[in-house]
């Protein structure tokens, strides 16, 4: 994938496409031997796989490890313009489950960021027997419009963007690679908070700014809409997978409640809270994160996927022991 070819040695040994249900090409890059735990990576809007780097390269010498594009983004091939309005978390869930199918995977760890978050919420919906465990960081269950930045402007700005590009999506387009191209771009989030700006590296985000300058405004808000639509609360307390998640205490986007909230409703979900973390914790403090994902993949998804692997009806040797 043209993102990750940033490194001279990319810690990914196998890329290729799967095919949407329309024909779409999914761009995805893997490593890891194939028959261990496989954790796969859900990005958020906007964004391709770059800022899963810190965590692939630490996981993948142990475990099988994926990230994929959602179409349009990143190396994914451009669907038909005519389909942007049809876009939902369900259509990402099954993109997400063919990908897996071209990479021979059954069952994954499933971490996601941002609008990630419901990617796999919605993909435990369809295919919960396919999934090992969520990590949802720094995101939401569904209306992300309500609160974005401030709930008395989030859907406010939400709507106003997507009639704007909607309706002069060139004008728009143009626009927002100025911005994005501008020398003022960094300065501007690390000044507002969208990042923190002490721990969040310029060169780490510089991918993200010139990958959302290329990316079709279109399709961004589109992806929006869809996730402001989408609302996994009525399911969440059904979830019996392990969950980890993940808050960052300054997060504008998808503030910490929100994440406190969905660890609540999901039945012993964990918590994880990012001290100082802002949207972008997943690459201002991977440290933190990956020692965190370390211990949950040890206590609670290796015993979830052995236990599930173990015939119905014969008793856990350890646990008889222990007893």
């Amino acid at each position: 994938m043209v993102d990750l070819l940033r490194k001279q040695t990319p810690w990914w040994s196998r890329s290729g496409t799967a095919l949407a249900a329309d024909g779409t090409p999914l761009a995805f890059a893997a490593g890891g031997p194939v028959d261990a735990t496989a954790i796969v990576c859900a990005n958020g809007v906007g964004v391709s796989t770059f800022f899963w780097e810190y965590v692939a390269e630490r996981f993948v010498k142990d475990h099988h490890v994926l990230v994929w594009d959602y179409r349009g983004h990143g190396a994914s091939g451009r669907p038909p313009r005519e389909s942007y309005p049809s876009l939902s978390m369900s259509t990402n869930a099954e993109d997400l489950a063919r990908v897996l199918d071209a990479n021979h995977i059954e069952r994954a760890l499933l971490l996601g960021h941002s609008m990630g978050c419901q990617v796999i919420l919605e993909f435990w919906r369809l295919f919960p027997d396919r999934v090992s465990g969520l990590v949802p960081m720094l995101g939401t269950f569904g209306k992300v419009a309500d609160h974005f930045l401030d709930p008395r402007v989030g859907r406010l700005i939400y709507l106003t963007m997507y009639g704007l590009t909607t309706r002069f999506p060139d004008v728009m387009n143009m626009l927002g690679k100025a911005a994005l191209k501008s020398p003022m771009a960094w300065p501007f989030a690390r000044i507002t908070g969208l990042v923190h700006p002490d721990l969040c590296k310029k060169s780490d985000m510089a991918p993200y700014l010139d990958h959302l300058a290329l990316l079709d405004l279109e399709i961004f808000v589109e992806m929006v809409r869809a996730a402001q639509e989408h609302d996994a609360e009525p399911w969440l307390g059904e979830i019996k997978v392990p969950v980890l998640v993940v808050a960052g205490e300054r997060d504008l986007f998808t503030p910490r409640h929100l994440s406190l909230e969905m660890a609540q409703r999901i039945t012993n979900a964990e918590l994880l809270e990012i001290p100082r973390g802002s949207h972008a914790a997943l690459i201002e403090q991977p440290e933190l994160i990956n020692l965190r994902l370390e211990k949950f993949l040890r206590e609670r998804v290796e015993p979830f996927l052995a236990d599930s692997r173990r015939p119905r009806g014969l008793p856990d040797p350890l646990r008889a022991l222990s007893d």
